[in-house]
């Protein structure tokens, strides 16, 4: 049985690579756009994992972990933070907010965070 991940990015061009990335890795991904689709989509869907971006419109990233958090939904689902956003105020309350990674999009390849991402999912 495959895992499935919750993509959570507003960039269309991040979001179907990431996409294309996992699933021709066997993983199943299921997409979000913003931090409201992404709740009604850990809610319906329960993912193995969410990959959640930070800076999106409407509700941020920080915010969908205060949400899931307050839920007591974070302990069951692993998040990774992936994201460009590049200070240690964010990196510190996405870990304090219960995020297992902090991961800067730049930082590292997308082979590099799918490497991540299964290492999380074993």
């Amino acid at each position: 049985m495959s895992k499935v991940v919750l993509l959570v990015e507003d960039n269309d061009f991040v979001r179907k690579m990431y996409q294309f990335k996992l699933a021709k890795s066997g993983i199943e991904v299921i997409e979000a756009q913003d931090g409201e689709s992404a709740l009604k989509a850990i809610k319906e869907q329960k993912p193995d994992l969410v990959l959640l971006d930070i800076m999106m419109p409407g509700m941020s990233g920080i915010d969908v972990l205060k949400q899931l958090k307050k839920d007591k939904i974070v302990p069951k689902i692993p998040v990774i933070v992936l994201t460009n956003v590049m200070n240690q105020q964010s990196i510190e309350e996405c870990k304090k907010l219960g995020a297992l990674d902090y991961i800067v999009k730049t930082d590292l390849t997308p082979s590099q965070v799918l490497d991540k991402i299964q290492a999380c999912l074993k």
